[in-house]
């Protein structure tokens, strides 16, 4: 009799734990927010030989799933890819639904990995006005820069200025890698020596520049894998 009043007593206790585990997490998450990172597999055009990257917002309060891209462009612009190695081509943000973003890109054979990233209630309501802030039509514009403003870095710094404390990027290739190294690694694959050619005499000597852990996060893989091992 006592070790079946012993046996009742642990049980009860459990379900109160239990309990008090979930009123717990629900009470530190009152946002009804998830944010996540996705990331893009390369595709065949020169601009999206390195991936993409944009960020999904699901809010459950206003039932709404958004992707925030940063990697939006007009592709009629005059000496587009001119524009685009040299960094004089304007990039804007631009929101569509999470459905329509995943049948484009399943559309053209390219895959998304989705990342759900870890943020308190008050870090992710941060993170959505930051992004609705800068869909306005005077934020929303940018000036592209392939390794230093690009639509993964200006995720990296959404993340990195709304996280507390700040991230710290540990690197994700060899410490003193180049630029170069981290592009050729998705040229060699293209097997188009052209680009190389041609991105090496439009970029010029800053390829050759050692990159910090930082720097490194331009490419969308090197973002997700940063994120993989936090």
């Amino acid at each position: 009799m006592q070790l079946l009043k012993l046996k009742t007593a642990i049980f009860f206790l459990i379900i109160n734990y239990s309990l008090l585990i979930i009123n717990y997490c629900k009470a530190q998450d009152s946002s009804h927010i998830r944010i996540s990172l996705l990331t893009c597999t390369p595709g065949d055009e020169l601009y999206s030989t390195f991936g993409h990257s944009a960020l999904r917002v699901v809010d459950s309060s206003s039932v709404t799933d958004i992707v925030y891209n940063y990697g939006t462009f007009n592709f009629g612009d005059k000496d587009f890819y001119l524009k685009f190695i040299r960094g004089k081509l304007l990039y804007y943000v631009s929101i569509e639904n999470f459905q329509d973003f995943k049948n484009d890109y399943q559309q053209d054979n390219r895959g998304i990995t989705e990342q759900v990233l870890n943020f308190s209630a008050e870090e992710k309501i941060k993170i959505e006005e930051a992004l609705i802030e800068n869909l306005k039509e005077e934020n929303k514009y940018y000036k592209y820069d392939f390794f230093f403003n690009n639509c993964t870095t200006r995720l990296r710094d959404i993340i990195e200025n709304n996280k507390h404390p700040h991230p710290v990027f540990n690197y994700v290739m060899p410490v003193g890698s180049t630029f170069r190294n981290a592009i050729y690694q998705y040229l060699d694959k293209g097997e188009e020596p052209w680009s190389k050619l041609g991105i090496d005499l439009l970029l010029g000597a800053k390829t050759d520049a050692v990159m910090t852990a930082r720097q490194s996060q331009f490419l969308p893989d090197n973002l997700m894998i940063f994120h993989y091992n936090q």
